[in-house]
């Protein structure tokens, strides 16, 4: 079967969660440095680290020099190796890329050693004057030879229901969503005045101009919508699909049964925007393709998208801004230490420089979102999809993936179409956080909601066929995962902004609640506890 197939799924040969021989570090500057001078400030780095490390038979290389880059002449050229970010700080930071490699013959990646070894060195740097903050992996991401990551939808979109109404001859029905307010105003002029970028998939923009078109999708009323948006060239729908380059080494998602399979997924990121535009009516949406077509990505890319967006805040080119990131990043917190020592051991008097370690493992990553809140960007993040197998087992649900773990997002979690816990969703929050909440999201295959329907999310899906071979007639798909219900809170989060409500506000109000629903005086337990979730309540129906 062609690989351009949308019929196409395949079977992972194993589980990777980095690039293997890609580091980034973070390290604080003295000042922003001008455009001419970042090469000069990351020679001076890479020099300085290479000092270092060539004691212990290592050395790093300017990023997209080795590595994937020596081993296939096809891989695109890289024009950014830093990124400059941390704008509000008096000291900001600068995420530098590197290929790592051995200069002996040992066998392996040899990143692990190399980010050991800076680790453990960290006042030595800081003696020399470089300040490292982080040391991480290049750490895949997912939309929840090949480097399959565990992550993306709980399972591929299959066709949904065909129902019909009676209607007049121009009315074209569909399936819709509603939010229900809870006390909280949606905006009136339907937030036309917010930016909602959405970090994703996506179609090149002659598609979707051409899948409008096609006569079995002219009937497909948030289709039709998404497309007229685009014609008018006014900002109200944008595809970014070839700003950014992508790797395509990297892939992810399950099959119904969830046993990991990736499979073509450019409508994800379709799919997410139409479901902000349906309740979001006005807000402008950036579609920027962050994510291959099988959904997955490495955190070149978000630095390279997030470090811009930053620019535009503090340029003022945006003033409103919600950033929809219906995409996970490295393991839970749960399965970090045991992912990254386990093949270590180390004893007592160690813990604290290993939990040290696992700080800086992603402590450049939550410094990059802390940085976008801090200019008032509202960050809505998926919790993951990850926790069938635990629920099975009657335990609880894994925690969140990063970044919806960070205390600068908004977490996200499913719910099926009975506010319960989707059997696959993970906690929307962690216990020491107050910025998780939980919404529709459907669930398993199998599941059915009230009126004997399956359990999911309907939304735009303009491929020809779905990945198990059924045929697209209508434009609409089934699909469950904390990806869609991300992009509902997304355009509640607009609303909210539209009417000058601050990022940390609705994180705040969203999270915690209006009223006080028990005696309890330190604190209000969530509405779902299992989830640690306060609930957003989202109903979906047909009709006009």
């Amino acid at each position: 079967m062609s690989r351009s197939s949308t019929e196409f799924m395949g079977t992972p040969a194993g589980l990777f969660h980095w690039i293997p021989g890609e580091m980034i570090v973070i390290a604080r500057l003295t000042r922003i440095p001008l455009d001419d001078a970042i090469d000069i400030v990351t020679e001076q780095i890479q020099i300085q680290l290479n000092n270092f490390l060539a004691r212990h038979q290592l050395a790093v290389d300017l990023y997209g020099t080795g590595g994937r880059w020596s081993e296939s002449p096809a891989m695109p050229p890289v024009r950014r190796r830093a990124f400059v970010f941390g704008l509000d700080r008096k000291q900001p930071l600068i995420a530098l890329f590197l290929h790592t490699r051995a200069l002996d013959m040992r066998e392996g990646d040899p990143l692990p050693a190399a980010l050991s070894y800076i680790h453990a060195n960290i006042a030595y740097f800081a003696q020399t004057g470089l300040h490292i903050i982080s040391a991480m992996p290049n750490w895949l991401v997912a939309a929840a030879p090949l480097l399959y990551n565990d992550g993306g939808p709980s399972a591929p979109p299959r066709p949904a229901p065909g129902l019909d109404i009676a209607n007049a001859a121009n009315a074209l029905p569909g399936w819709h969503l509603q939010l229900s307010t809870q006390g909280l105003p949606l905006d009136a002029r339907a937030a036309e005045d917010v930016v909602v970028v959405v970090l994703d998939t996506a179609h090149h923009p002659d598609r979707i101009r051409s899948a409008a078109t096609r006569p079995e999708l002219r009937r497909n009323w948030l289709l039709q919508r998404l497309a007229e948006d685009m014609r008018l060239e006014d900002g109200s729908f944008v595809v970014e699909y070839d700003r950014y380059t992508l790797t395509n080494d990297v892939r992810t998602g399950h099959d119904a049964d969830q046993l990991n399979r990736y499979y073509l997924m450019p409508d994800h990121g379709l799919f997410v925007s139409g479901v902000i535009r349906d309740l979001a009516p006005r807000a402008h949406i950036r579609l920027v393709r962050a994510l291959n077509d099988f959904g997955g990505s490495d955190l070149y890319t978000l630095f390279a998208i997030l470090t811009d967006l930053e620019h535009e805040l503090v340029s003022g080119t945006i003033r409103r801004l919600v950033i929809n990131l219906s995409l996970t990043i490295m393991p839970d917190s749960l399965r970090l230490p045991y992912l990254w020592f386990q093949d270590r051991q180390w004893p007592t008097a160690q813990l604290l420089g290993v939990q040290h370690i696992l700080t800086s493992l992603e402590e450049g990553l939550r410094l990059l979102f802390e940085s976008l809140l801090s200019h008032g960007a509202l960050i809505v993040a998926a919790a993951g999809n990850d926790s069938t197998q635990s629920v099975g087992k009657g335990l609880a649900p894994r925690p969140p993936r990063a970044p919806a773990r960070y205390a600068s997002t908004l977490g996200v979690s499913a719910l099926n179409s009975h506010f319960m816990p989707a059997q696959f969703a993970n906690a929307a929050n962690l216990p020491t956080n107050e910025s998780g909440v939980a919404t529709f999201g459907g669930d398993n295959p199998g599941l059915q909601d009230k009126n004997g329907l399956p359990d999911a999310v309907r939304g735009v899906f303009i491929s020809p066929t779905f990945p198990t071979g059924e045929t697209n007639y209508n434009g609409w798909a089934d699909w469950s995962g904390s990806s869609f219900s991300t992009a509902m809170i997304s355009a509640l989060g607009a609303h909210l902004m539209a009417q000058g409500w601050s990022a940390p506000n609705i994180i705040t109000r969203l999270s915690v609640g209006q009223e006080q629903r028990s005696d309890i005086t330190f604190g209000t337990p969530p509405d779902l506890v299992s989830l640690l979730a306060n609930i957003i309540y989202v109903q979906q129906h047909f009709g006009l």
